[in-house]
């Protein structure tokens, strides 16, 4: 009898600790959650945000070198802006309403926004070494660094919605 008690007890024990490992899983996961959905509604606030802004450059905002190839975009800055407050605005809405297949193509405009504007300032500087990198002004990297940069980021976010896509769909299965 004493031995039934005592494992009775260690069981009770062990399922004690598996709740607790499975309290503090649930809460992990939730913030984890959480942490992403803010960083998806931060990506798509500033995409509506800088949009406007990229705008107001205008014509002769994109007079600089590190504007050279951005400038032969057609309608630019115009028509980059409003690729960017697209992304945001289908971004920000498909967040608050969790979905994901929307979140995915908001993702995707924003990330080609990026990748349009970091390829075109890095072929900035391309096009001024290829010049024989003529005195004065000259383009820099360090934009399309910064832009390759959150890029980066968005390829991350946009893995990670991907993953949970097929995830639920296998599940729905």
């Amino acid at each position: 009898m004493n031995g039934d008690h005592e494992a009775v007890t260690d069981l009770a024990h062990l399922l004690d600790q598996l709740d607790d490992k499975i309290r503090t899983s649930d809460a992990t996961i939730r913030r984890s959650e959480k942490n992403r959905l803010s960083l998806l509604h931060v990506h798509a606030l500033f995409g509506c945000l800088i949009a406007p802004l990229f705008a107001a450059l205008g014509h002769k905002g994109m007079a600089g070198p590190t504007w050279t190839v951005a400038r032969l975009i057609p309608g630019a800055p115009y028509t980059l802006a409003a690729i960017l407050f697209l992304g945001g605005v289908i971004l920000a809405v498909a967040t608050w309403y969790r979905i994901v297949k929307w979140e995915i193509v908001g993702l995707w405009i924003l990330m080609a926004w990026y990748s349009i504007i970091a390829a075109s300032f890095a072929g900035a500087v391309f096009v001024w070494l290829a010049a024989g990198s003529p005195a004065g002004a000259r383009p820099s990297f360090y934009p399309a660094a910064v832009y390759s940069h959150v890029l980066v980021i968005l390829l991350v976010h946009q893995n990670t919605l991907l993953r949970i896509r097929r995830a639920r769909r296998k599940a729905s299965r």
